[in-house]
Formats: structure tokens, sequence, C-alpha cells
């Protein structure tokens, strides 16, 4: 059921990005008021006036002083200039980030101290039941986050977000990881992860260092089912690969580096960041096998005993707004996955549709990322775990 549902909803958001906008600009009416000549005659008044216009000034700063400590990737959308300073100038806060390399180290951080020390972090689908059950989170109040009504509605009706009736992931963007290669070394389009186990690619691939999302493209690979593998045949099947592999990467920098010094050739990657290195002018070439490739979701929340839980609402609102993800998915160095928003898929330009890659043909070939509970993500960790050990 959820499989279906998952499918639905991407239907529904890769959809969008394909419509042509043909929008005309609105009307905008004359709202300047006329000029009180009382007032101005009166030196008194307009001296309260000023008052009063420097206490508008602070009331939409409301949070002059604070400091939001925001949990995330790096270099991914949240800490780019123009995401820290829009957020800066509208509310007078300070953002800091701490960065994570794997959805594991983004929990481990929250268990080892980052609770009551961090304000906010954007988990993926699959984690968020586990954060609930280990009380790192807090409920969302959507009330405080107004752009909610912009997410699409199937995402937002998503069991993964909520506990009985409590809110706790505002979706955020989606993607595809899908198979990318160097397009100097390849005569044409590979059209199968087969190609990651080939001997001609000894020590030349790169491969996410993500026990969720290995696993379950290698389950892809062998026919099985992503959400229910033969964990067995799993691991024999990537630790058959290992001598391929030249790189378990963790990081748009570890995968760049590696992809433009010609240590990798090919490998699992993101969509949205394959794109910006074809922007760039990179050899790049992106693609959704023919067994499928994994799709992900991944959400806002508030962590528990967050030091400002009302400056984080107000980050995630900006986080998930139209403005935002519209700037992000339109800087040609952005490397900005499919928005959750409707209307910033709606207005994206054709230039950002390619450079997102993820593409309506492809939705039914991707299996999302769903619920773990915490027994299989740590068998999933110790499996990996076990394979890298045998290459080291």
């Amino acid at each position: 059921m959820r499989r279906t549902r998952f499918w639905q909803l991407l239907a529904v958001a890769v959809g969008a990005l394909l419509l042509v906008s043909a929008c005309g600009d609105d009307e905008v009416a004359d709202t300047e008021p006329e000029e009180d000549e009382d007032a101005a005659a009166d030196p008194e008044e307009d001296d309260s006036a000023e008052a009063g216009e420097d206490d508008a000034d602070t009331g939409d700063r409301p949070f002059e002083g604070e400091t939001l400590t925001v949990l995330n990737w790096q270099d991914f959308g949240s800490d780019t200039e123009y995401a820290i300073e829009g957020f800066e100038e509208r509310t007078g806060a300070t953002v800091e980030h701490v960065y994570h390399s794997s959805g594991e180290e983004l929990r481990e951080t929250l268990r080892t101290g980052g609770i009551g020390e961090i304000d906010v972090t954007n988990p993926n689908f699959s984690f968020l039941q586990q954060m609930v059950e280990e009380d790192m989170l807090q409920p969302l109040d959507a009330d405080r986050i107004p752009n909610l009504e912009h997410v699409y509605d199937d995402f937002m009706d998503s069991e993964e977000l909520y506990a009985g009736d409590e809110l706790y992931g505002a979706p955020w963007i989606w993607g595809s990881t899908g198979l990318t290669y160097n397009t100097d070394h390849f005569d044409e389009e590979p059209t199968s992860w087969e190609v990651l186990w080939d001997e001609e690619w000894e020590g030349q691939v790169g491969f996410m260092d993500s026990p969720i999302e290995a696993i379950m493209l290698t389950a892809l690979y062998l026919g099985e089912d992503p959400h229910d593998p033969d964990l067995g045949a799993v691991e024999e099947a990537l630790i058959d690969m290992r001598p391929n592999v030249e790189l378990y990467w963790s990081s748009f920098d570890d995968w760049n580096r590696a992809f433009t010094t010609e240590s990798i050739s090919v490998g699992n990657f993101w969509a949205g960041d394959a794109g910006r290195m074809m922007e760039e002018g990179e050899p790049v070439g992106y693609t959704i096998p023919e067994e499928g490739a994994v799709g992900w979701i991944d959400a806002w929340t508030v962590i528990a005993d967050a030091p400002n839980p009302e400056l984080a609402h107000e980050w995630i609102d900006w986080m998930i707004s139209e403005e935002f993800l519209s700037e992000w998915a339109e800087d040609p160095e952005g490397g900005a996955p499919a928005p959750a928003n409707e209307l910033a898929a709606e207005g994206l330009s054709d230039a950002a549709q390619e450079r997102i890659q993820d593409d309506a043909e492809d939705v039914d070939n991707l299996a999302i990322m769903s619920t773990l509970s915490q027994e299989e993500q740590q068998e999933y960790t110790d499996l990996l775990s076990q394979v890298k050990a045998g290459a080291e």
C-alpha cells in the first residue's frame, strides 16, 4: 500500500515539473496612502510616526540576536548564501550549521549531545518514525508553517510524517539516486546496474556509503524486492562488487573530487547534483537503469528540546517556501532536487527542469525509501560495514 501511494505522490509531483506555465503579470493595486495634511503639519506627530516605524521594523525582526542551529548535509541548499541571508534578513537571527555525512551520522549526532543544542534537521522519510520513537523530535505546529498549504497533498498524506494525529515532518524535496557515468569513458549510455559489477570497471566505481541505498540498489540489480530483499544474496553481491569500488562516497565533495580527477568513472549518484555537474561542463551522464533506481523524500523537523522552537518553525516555513525552493532550483550551481512545494515545481524554467534530471517517464521505476524498524536499520548498517571491512 505504501509503495503505491508513494508512486502516486511522485507522479503528481514530477508531472507538475513538466507543466509549462503561462502566467501573466498580476496587476498591483495602488495602495499608497494619501498624505495626512494634519499629521504632516505637526512635527511632534512626525516624531511619533517615525518612532512607530522603528517599532514596526523591530517587530519584523522578532528573533534579533537569536541563533538557529541547523543539522544537514554540507552544500545541500540550506547553507547557500541566499538561504542564510534571506532568513537572517527576515528574522534578525543568525544561522549556524552542523554537518553530517549520512543518515546514520545524523541520528548519532543527536544521540551524543545534539538534542538540546540543535534546532532543526531534515531526515529522509525512512528515518522519521525511528527518530520519533527515540524521542529525537517534537511535533510541528502546522499553524506556524503556512507554506505547508503549498506542499503536494499526497506528500502531506504520507504516514511517515505522523505519529497518531501529530505531524513531525514538513516535506521539502525529493529525488532519485541513479546511474551516473563519465561520458568520456563510455561509448554509449549504460542501461543496467550490472556495469558496477563489470570487471572492465575494476577500481573505477564510486558507490554511495549508505546502507539503505546500497541494499535497495543491489536488490534491484538482483531482481529482488528492494523493500524486502534476501540479505544473504545482497551481501554476496556487494562483496563481489568490492574489487570495482574505488570510493565509498558520502558527500558531493567526495564524489566530485574523485570524478573530476578521474579516480572514478561510474557509480550511483544523486540526480540533482549530476545535473549540477553537467551545468558546470563536466562529462557527466545520468540515467535510471532498466532495473529501476532508489527514490527518496526529505522533510524538515524540529529537534526535541530545541533551544529556539519558534525560530525553528520560521526556518522550516522559509525552507519549504516557493521563494527559496525556486531560487535554489534556478541556481545553476545549486544541485537542487525536485521541490515538494507545488508552486515552486510549476514555476521552474526549462533549464532548471533539465538540471533536476528526474523525469515523469522514470517515476514508476523508482523504489522509494520507506520506514524501516530500528532493528532493520541496524541490520542494514552492519551488513554494509562488514562488506566495507573486507575491502580494507
